[in-house]
């Protein structure tokens, strides 16, 4: 079964043009119903002009004519001269007509509002047939006119309260028009917005994936295949950084396959030269002289600082390619005492002051990632603090945190260095005492150990000495934890 699939713009600019097209779309629809609601309100409000000019100059009119007929009458009636007589049969011809017109003038949807100026018209019409055209009997009608004069008021009024009620009904119809103009244009704002929206989305989400892929390569996560979906251009965007994840991730294994190798080519014959120095140091070949016996113990401090060297490679290797944990029980006090005896002999030889402050706690974490932490910020301490110098290690716990802070009074950290001492191969400003100069790592390892576990590691101020190290690690429990 075929299944369907959804339309995808083959490019951006593809999706901006049909984007801009669908968003100026219903603009479009809104200003060309404007402009044909305003052609036809403004052929109303013409025809309505129209009609209340024609109905004002008919009424004129037909008042002019009313009293034009009824002079002609008296005069006739006054001096019984024919030509009057013609010229007043004229006028009422003409003043018949003048009433035919009017009411030509009224809407015909406008039933209720026609029927009293029609009534009105009526009543003048029948008052002038009843008026004789012959002068014989044209003297007795006179007294007509007094009441087409009255009829003709009322004719009037009605006129007027027909146009009133077209004005009336021309501005509720005008009302009615600006209120579905402007839901139209509402309705048509909240399309466009929308439409804007989803146009948004589709050119901002290519665009966030892109985001969060090079966040997780920056990361160091390349694990994850990376797939980018939208237009053509991101898609080959896509395909460009999962070809770079690919090449990442091979040189990441090249370097920690090397890690491994370099570290155990390096380890097997340190481990000679050690054996070597213990056997010369406890007099096996005989005994040694004064001299003698403080070149080998130089030659025993270096090769112990080369151990250690090695191992942080070694720490940093498993650090990096192992996430999982191995919880466990332990005491806090006795482990710190037993990662600063692997320091006496610098310590002695150095005239360290080390002073101890905490309450015996157990705690549930890693043993050996936190060891490997702990060891490193003793292990820097105690390789950065001048001959003669203090070294302050403290640490307490609540429900939830382990806190260890590791202090000595070596030269300040400059501002510079603070934000760059825990990334790997990193190299301060200041130079640690001895021989051999440190790899850069054991921070970067240690902060790795303690992030592992949910902690933190962080350069803070001491109240007395001026470097002072930080270890947050939380209470940790579940399966896997063994006392």
């Amino acid at each position: 079964m075929i299944r369907p699939t959804l339309w995808r713009p083959r490019s951006i600019l593809q999706l901006v043009l049909l984007g801009l097209f669908i968003v100026i779309a219903p603009l479009c629809v809104a200003i060309l119903y404007t402009l044909e609601t305003l052609d036809e309100l403004s052929l109303q409000n013409s025809r309505l002009n129209h009609t209340v000019v024609a109905l004002t100059r008919s009424s004129q009119t037909l008042d002019s004519d009313l009293l034009d007929l009824e002079r002609r009458a008296r005069q006739f009636a006054a001096l019984g001269n024919e030509d009057l007589l013609t010229l007043f049969q004229r006028e009422h011809e003409q003043l018949q007509q003048v009433l035919s017109d009017l009411v030509s003038l009224l809407n015909p949807g406008e039933s209720v509002a026609n029927a009293q100026v029609v009534q009105a018209q009526q009543a003048v019409s029948r008052t002038l047939q009843d008026i004789p055209l012959d002068g014989s009997n044209l003297k007795e009608s006179l007294a007509l006119f007094n009441q087409l004069s009255e009829q003709n008021i009322d004719l009037q009024r009605a006129s007027s309260q027909y146009v009133d009620r077209q004005i009336s009904e021309h501005s509720r119809y005008t009302d009615e028009i600006k209120e579905s103009l402007m839901l139209m244009v509402t309705i048509l704002a909240v399309l466009t917005f929308g439409f804007a929206l989803l146009f948004i989305y589709w050119i901002n989400t290519p665009i966030k994936e892109i985001e969060t892929e090079i966040r997780q390569l920056g990361s160091g996560d390349l694990s994850r295949s990376i797939t980018i979906s939208g237009p053509l251009e991101m898609r080959a965007l896509g395909h460009q950084l999962e070809w770079l994840r690919s090449c990442l991730n091979e040189f990441e294994q090249e370097k920690q396959k090397f890690l491994r190798h370099i570290s155990h080519e390096l380890k097997t014959p340190l481990s000679s030269l050690r054996e070597g120095t213990d056997l010369l140091a406890d007099g096996v070949v005989g005994d040694l002289q004064v001299k003698q016996r403080e070149i080998v113990t130089i030659i025993q401090d270096n090769s112990h600082e080369l151990q250690r060297l090695i191992e942080n490679l070694l720490d940093y290797n498993q650090v990096m390619s192992s996430h999982q944990l191995r919880l466990q029980s332990l005491e806090i006090g006795p482990l710190i005492e037993e990662l600063l005896d692997a320091h006496k002999i610098t310590i002695e030889r150095k005239s360290l002051t080390v002073s101890l402050s905490g309450r015996a706690s157990t705690w549930c974490a890693d043993l050996a990632k936190l060891k490997t932490c702990l060891d490193n910020l003793l292990s820097n301490a105690v390789s950065y603090t001048p001959p003669k110098g203090q070294i302050d290690i403290t640490w307490r716990n609540d429900d939830k945190t382990l806190y260890v802070e590791v202090a000595n009074s070596g030269t300040t950290i400059v501002e510079e260095d603070k934000s760059r001492i825990f990334k790997p191969f990193y190299q301060g400003q200041i130079s640690r005492s001895g021989p051999i100069k440190g790899s850069g790592i054991g921070l970067s390892v240690a902060r790795e150990c303690i992030q592992a576990q949910g902690g933190t590691l962080e350069l803070v101020k001491h109240k007395t000495l001026p470097v002072c190290f930080k270890l947050q690690c939380p209470q940790l429990s579940g399966q896997g934890v063994t006392a």
